[in-house]
């Protein structure tokens, strides 16, 4: 909890400087908040947030995402809501989730990282790494049928529950607690949070063991014939799913792609788009995923490949 409260000592701080509209966008009674178990959390535009001892850390990742992203909660159209005593957050095109759920949303649903087409109806959707629900629940907004993959098991239950808010969305969405990499049984890590979670990263932490598929075999189980996207966000492992020629079956890819993670330096930025032109994508473009992690386009980022 200290680290938490540095963190709002941080944000309320970095948060005194103006915004674009030119107006101050903070707690207003930081040091209440701060210390306080039970209260309400003052922002300088007068909305109220109140929390108590059993919801007060994802309170305050709701804040840091509320101040980070100027979010002012509002009952227009294209304004987010917040529902503190259900402990419930929605985005601006109306999909719910629990608060413990906010912090790439703005990803998701801001940034909007993971558009593909206005209108995915009648097309499917494979993404691995789904971490609390965000990207199925995302393509399912634009219509997909999605099938999506997350390995642990926490992110997974969560996941479930968001998807569950969303009973209209829900219908086209299929989730597995699964990793995407091989056909083997893997070991997975658990951290606090599996946003940043690698099967190359397990030294001296906890480990799950867990089910892991190829997308040869996902296409066959699930009876996929067609595919349209295959979006991955797999940390690492899309160096073991790129020399799976099935993925030529898909009429997209998007990898966010980390090769800091792997050793061979052969395994690289220009290993996988030389992979992917191999197998008929021809319009490749690369970027960067959000402007919070400081990263070289070598490093990490976004590859997106299409025919």
């Amino acid at each position: 909890m200290r680290y938490k409260l540095s963190q709002m000592f941080a944000a309320w701080l970095e948060y005194r400087k103006p915004t674009l509209e030119g107006e101050r966008y903070t707690i207003d009674n930081p040091l209440e908040f701060v210390f306080k178990k039970n209260g309400i959390a003052r922002l300088s535009n007068g909305y109220e947030i109140p929390y108590d001892q059993g919801n007060k850390e994802d309170i305050i990742e709701v804040i840091k995402f509320t101040l980070r992203n100027g979010i002012r909660f509002g009952d227009n159209e294209n304004q987010w809501k917040l529902y503190p005593k259900e402990g419930i957050i929605e985005t601006h095109q109306g999909i719910r989730f629990k608060i413990n759920s906010v912090g790439l949303l703005d990803e998701a649903f801001l940034n909007q990282t993971h558009f593909s087409e206005f209108d995915l109806k009648d097309r499917v959707v494979v993404t691995g790494g789904a971490y609390k629900g965000d990207t199925p629940l995302f393509y399912s907004y634009y219509g997909a049928k999605v099938y999506g993959f997350e390995p642990d098991p926490t992110s997974y239950n969560i996941a479930l529950d968001n998807i569950k808010l969303n009973p209209e969305l829900s219908k086209n969405i299929v989730l597995m607690n699964y990793a995407i990499s091989g056909d083997e049984d893997v070991l997975f890590p658990l951290n606090y949070d599996s946003g940043g979670s690698s099967l190359y990263k397990i030294e001296h932490k906890r480990t799950v063991r867990i089910k892991s598929v190829s997308i040869s075999t996902i296409l066959k189980d699930f009876s996929i014939l067609n595919p349209y996207l295959l979006d991955l966000d797999i940390k690492g492992a899309e160096f073991s799913v790129i020399e799976d020629s099935s993925i030529s079956s898909f009429q997209k890819i998007r990898i966010e792609y980390s090769p800091y993670l792997l050793n061979p330096s052969e395994k690289n930025l220009g290993y996988l788009v030389s992979k992917l032109k191999g197998y008929g994508f021809n319009k490749i473009r690369v970027y960067k995923h959000n402007d919070r992690d400081r990263f070289d386009l070598l490093n990490h980022g976004v590859l997106e490949a299409k025919r």
